[in-house]
């Protein structure tokens, strides 16, 4: 299965604003914010949600979505046994990812 998401980078930091930090929390790990500009975070929401939309059972929580690199910078994500390569870009305004789910 595959999902992809887009983010429009302006309104995805308004609703961090406006969460005052709440969405950070209940979104991303520590070591996945961990010093990381606003696009890509916003890159990172849109990995999330296009592997919510691949994903053959969804998570209890944004925070059991693991988005992970590899040593050569790859991204790939974990919901407990499911396992999905990702793409991740972000150009200008937006962020856009592509996530497909490994084996069945």
């Amino acid at each position: 299965m595959v999902g992809i998401d887009l983010v429009f980078i302006p309104e995805f930091r308004e609703r961090l604003e406006v969460s005052a930090g709440k969405l950070m929390q209940r979104a991303f790990s520590p070591s996945e914010i961990n010093g990381q500009q606003l696009e890509h975070l916003a890159g990172l929401w849109a990995a999330k949600e296009a592997v919510v939309k691949a994903a053959a059972t969804a998570p209890d929580k944004w925070t059991d979505i693991v988005i992970s690199h590899d040593a050569s910078g790859k991204p790939h994500a974990r919901i407990g046994a499911q396992e999905f390569a990702v793409s991740i870009s972000h150009h200008g305004d937006y962020a856009v990812a592509v996530a497909y789910r490994m084996g069945t």
